[in-house]
């Protein structure tokens, strides 16, 4: 009998093991899968959380943040510092995710132009021509010929893209024997803050400087009635080319005439791994009465306050302006490892508010 007991319990205990070690296993081969949290524009690093059913099951800080997942609902909560707490339901089934946040402030498209016609805008491009020298002792003429601005489509004709092609007549490096394009949405498209940002691919080379900017619309030399620098200006992308830093360097910059009314100008700058030149950047600036801050590729590189009285000229509509230049006062000018034709590629432009 005692026997017989002993037999039975460890039957009973041997069960038990059996089953323990069944639940185990099967709670270790639930399927996970990979949640990718992109933090677009963070000024900060960010702590990502998630949460199942409000209760917090994983925290990570840093940017971009992977988590194993396995099925189901959860709560992503994005926090940063000078913005908010985000949060972003998300549901995981039987694959991995990628999700990316903005933890400022929501936008909207007002205005863009995605150059994916054939031909330009004209209700929002001008060719403004100029002649050699016009600023800062630049060698090109601006011209309004179609072989120095025009859409360029992929092979499928499904995008496009608006070039800016800077050419050499061979004749010399001197002032007269270039020609380029100056493109500007002056009286068409005219904004008072907001996000202004351009997919563009810039030239390089030796005295080759192409920028993406904007005006006050009250200069003269569209009509206005107000001289530079008293319209105010903004560089959102500036790159002169030259030596390898240069070619990698972004500059963000703002020009105004001082409370003595005086010129000045204040601004930062980026410099990247590779050529700029090597591929398709956004370039862009988040601008309101307070600040301008710039960013290239989503992460901020400069911010300026904008409250000081000397500021004044920024509280009024802008024009957009992209143009190559070839030579000048900052850039210097080509020379013989210079090669021409030299393109920029806009991809497209767009303003948020």
């Amino acid at each position: 009998m005692f026997t017989t007991k002993w037999k039975l319990f460890f039957g009973l205990l041997l069960f038990l093991i059996i089953m323990i070690l069944t639940a185990c296993v099967n709670e270790g081969s639930i399927e996970k899968y990979t949640l990718t949290v992109n933090v677009e524009q963070a000024t900060s690093t960010p702590t990502i959380k998630v949460y199942d059913d409000q209760e917090e099951i994983a925290s990570q800080k840093g940017n971009p943040i992977q988590f194993n997942l396995s099925n189901g609902s959860y709560t992503i909560e994005i926090i940063t510092d000078g913005y908010p707490t985000k949060t972003k339901e998300i549901l995981i089934n039987d694959d991995n995710e990628t999700i990316s946040l903005n933890p400022g402030k929501e936008w909207s498209l007002a205005w863009a132009d995605e150059f994916d016609s054939l031909t330009l805008d004209s209700s929002n491009w001008t060719r403004q021509v100029l002649p050699a020298g016009t600023f800062n002792n630049e060698w090109q003429a601006y011209t309004d010929s179609s072989e120095n601005s025009y859409i360029q489509m992929d092979t499928d004709g499904n995008n496009g893209a608006m070039v800016i092609e800077a050419k050499y007549n061979d004749q010399g490096l001197e002032m007269g024997n270039f020609t380029s394009a100056r493109m500007i949405t002056n009286e068409k498209v005219e904004y008072q803050y907001g996000k202004i940002a351009a997919r563009i691919k810039v030239p390089e080379g030796q005295g080759i400087w192409p920028a993406f900017w904007m005006l006050g619309t009250n200069i003269d030399e569209t009509g206005g009635d107000t001289s530079w620098p008293y319209c105010g200006e903004i560089d959102i992308m500036e790159k002169i080319g030259g030596s390898n830093t240069k070619e990698k360097t972004v500059h963000g910059t703002v020009h105004f005439a001082n409370e003595a009314n005086a010129y000045e100008y204040i601004g930062g700058s980026k410099t990247i791994s590779e050529y700029l030149s090597a591929d398709y950047h956004v370039y862009e600036i988040e601008w309101n009465a307070d600040a301008i801050i710039w960013r290239l590729d989503g992460v901020e590189y400069h911010r300026q306050d904008m409250t000081d009285p000397m500021f004044d000229e920024f509280e009024a509509p802008f024009y957009i302006l992209l143009n190559v230049a070839v030579g000048g006062n900052w850039p210097g000018y080509p020379d013989a490892t210079t090669i021409f034709p030299q393109k920029m590629y806009i991809d497209w432009v767009r303003v948020y508010k």
